[in-house]
């Protein structure tokens, strides 16, 4: 093997070395979430489950954990549509790491965080929420106003 052919691998090399250690301090510099911090409640309009005393209104509830990323992120969405849809929906949470809250959590089957339903007491019903719903503004904002015109409709009968 030729001279130049080594010294043009070894600089490739190095390159390779120095992009990849580049790549990581940027990395570094993103905040680090504490997954150990209980989950902060960023609503009024969101109240725990066994707190619910209105049954005329659907309930939203979110299941979530502390440890979870995916629930950290969508929290102040959670807590955004509170606010928009308080006269419609109440909405609630269930921390499923909580030992009182372990029934609930299988009678609802929760595999993967979070989880949302709608919860409809009035018509004794409960429906599981896409769960693209926490990803998408727009499918959760579709999910919860399908949801009102068909318990509209079934109310009417």
């Amino acid at each position: 093997m030729s001279k130049k052919i080594i010294i043009g691998i070894i600089i490739a090399i190095l390159l390779g070395a120095f992009t990849l250690i580049g790549l990581r301090q940027k990395s570094s510099y993103e905040p680090q979430q504490n997954l150990n911090a209980p989950i902060e409640i960023p609503s009024k309009d969101i109240v725990k489950i066994k707190d619910v005393a209105d049954k005329e209104k659907p309930m939203v509830v979110m299941f979530y954990v502390d440890w979870c990323g995916y629930c950290r992120r969508f929290m102040p969405k959670f807590g955004n549509y509170a606010e928009q849809y308080k006269d419609k929906y109440t909405f609630a949470v269930v921390n499923s790491d909580d030992a009182d809250n372990k029934q609930m959590v299988e009678d609802f089957h929760i595999i993967a965080f979070p989880a949302l339903f709608i919860v409809d007491n009035k018509i004794n019903h409960k429906f599981s929420l896409h769960p693209a719903a926490t990803i998408e503004n727009e499918v959760m904002e579709e999910e919860l106003n399908n949801y009102i015109k068909v318990r509209e409709k079934i109310l009417v009968k």
